[in-house]
Formats: C-alpha cells, sequence, structure tokens
C-alpha cells in the first residue's frame, strides 16, 4: 500500500512538473493584433486571424483561439475593426531628409486651389520674421478643383502670393520636385524678377525654364534646373534643424507602417 501511495505520488509529480514545463515555455505577449485580415507574405498560409508579439518578436501568428493563449494580464490588445494589417512596408526610392523637412516646412498636399496657398502663406507671414524665408512642397495645379484667372502654361501666376508675403521671400515646390513657385521677394533677391525680352538670354538655363508671361516676365514658376537660381539663395539649415528634422522623419516612417527606406540621394 505504501508502495502504492509513493507510486502515485511519484507520478502525479511528473505530471504536475511537466505540465509545469509546458506552461512556462509558453511566453506572455507584450502585443495581441486581431479583428481584421492580416497579411503575412507567406505562400503557405498569406492570412491568419490573429497576431502575438513580444517586444520586437512575433511568438505566433495563425487563429485568434491559439492566439489569446499568449494573453496575459499586461498584453495589450489591439482589434482592428476591420481595418487591413500588412507587414512593414519599405521605400525603394525616397529623400529620407526631405521628408523630415517636409514635416518642418509648410505642408501643401492636400490643397484645392492658389487661394488655399495663398491663404496658408499668409499664415505663416504671421509667424515669420522679417526677411525670413517660408518655404513648403506639395502643391500640384492639376490637383485643384478652380483654377485662377491669370495663368501661364496652365500655371499660376506669383502676384496674389506676393500681395500678402512683399516683405518674405517664398519658395514652394511642386509635388513632383521638379518644379517651383516662387514670389516677388525671392525673385528679387535672386536677382529675376525684371525681365524684359531682351534680357531673356541672360537666364536661360540648360536643363530648365524661367517661366515667363508674354512680356518677358517671369510667372514665379521655375522648371527643373532653373529652380537652383531661387534655391541657392534659401539659407543654409543649421546642425539643430538637421537633427529635428530626422527625428520628424523617423517619426513620419513609424507613423504610416515604414520599417525601410532605401534613400535615393543624401548629402554630407
Amino acid at each position: 500500500m505504501h508502495l502504492k501511495k509513493l507510486v502515485f505520488s511519484s507520478l502525479l509529480y511528473i505530471t504536475l512538473l511537466a505540465i509545469s514545463c509546458t506552461d512556462s515555455k509558453k511566453e506572455t505577449a507584450t502585443l495581441l493584433i486581431y479583428g481584421g485580415p492580416i497579411y503575412t507574405v507567406d505562400s503557405t498560409q498569406t492570412t491568419v486571424e490573429a497576431v502575438a508579439t513580444k517586444g520586437n518578436i512575433i511568438l505566433y501568428a495563425g487563429s485568434l483561439s491559439e492566439a489569446e493563449t499568449y494573453k496575459g494580464e499586461d498584453t495589450q490588445i489591439i482589434d482592428l475593426k476591420g481595418k487591413t494589417m500588412t507587414p512593414g512596408l519599405i521605400e525603394g526610392h525616397g529623400h529620407f531628409m526631405g521628408l523630415g523637412y517636409n514635416e518642418l516646412n509648410l505642408d501643401l498636399m492636400e490643397t484645392t486651389s492658389y487661394q488655399e496657398i495663398v491663404d496658408a502663406v499668409a499664415e505663416e507671414v504671421k509667424k515669420a520674421a522679417p526677411g525670413e524665408w517660408i518655404t513648403g512642397r506639395g502643391w500640384h495645379q492639376s490637383k485643384w478643383e478652380v483654377m485662377p484667372d491669370d495663368t501661364v502654361n496652365g500655371f499660376q501666376t506669383h502676384y496674389l502670393l506676393s500681395k500678402i508675403s512683399p516683405d518674405n521671400p517664398v519658395y514652394l515646390r511642386h509635388a513632383s520636385g521638379h518644379a517651383g513657385f516662387a514670389n516677388a521677394k525671392a525673385m528679387e533677391i535672386a536677382g529675376v524678377l525684371e525681365l524684359s525680352k531682351e534680357g531673356v538670354n541672360q537666364l536661360e538655363v540648360e536643363g530648365g525654364e524661367v517661366m515667363r508671361d508674354k512680356l518677358g516676365r517671369p510667372t514665379g514658376i521655375f522648371n527643373e534646373r532653373a529652380m537652383g537660381l531661387i534655391t541657392q539663395h534659401i539659407p543654409e539649415t543649421t546642425p539643430e534643424k538637421n537633427i529635428q528634422a530626422f527625428e520628424l522623419a523617423v517619426a513620419a516612417c513609424q507613423r504610416n507602417g515604414i520599417t525601410g527606406f532605401h534613400d535615393a540621394g543624401i548629402g554630407k
């Protein structure tokens, strides 16, 4: 009898020990995500119901019922509520510091008219010191719902922009990065404000164009290499601004799910 009790006790201990060892191997997730299409980029299992992670390690990807076994008291739960989850995106051709400076400068991506650009710059003028450059990027005339009455070759002219910012030079890059728009003060600093028909040849730029009206006056639009006529006069950045732009670029990438970045060209 004593031997039977001893054997039973031993078996019970071994069983409990085995269960304990099994449970100890089950790690607790810090994050559990479910509730929407989750793509794995795995040809054998293209989508899953849930993902459990610990820090930056994926513990499990599969059924929700199994993923929940990794849940602990401190596990953060994210319900996608029908939204799609994918692995981190990789930017194949971008300008990392340019992304950061876009965060620092005036964002014109959502503007739908020339007047919106003028209004946005007018707000910046209120905050800018006299003579301080105001820069931005993102406008695209093809996205405007209303075109201004005064256009040359399908582009706006600088007069409205110059009127609301007479003392602050303004330079706004096109969404494509292949053109820019300057106000009168910026063109005055660059020495290209008053071009007559006789003076046109003085500022012809190989690989670029200074857009002019019928009287030979610059409209404010500078294409391709002609942009350098303006940009060479914009003050160089500072180390402090570079750090700020870098941190903003990192934050923008993380905010948009970009986990890898191939820079198309970065300065020294």
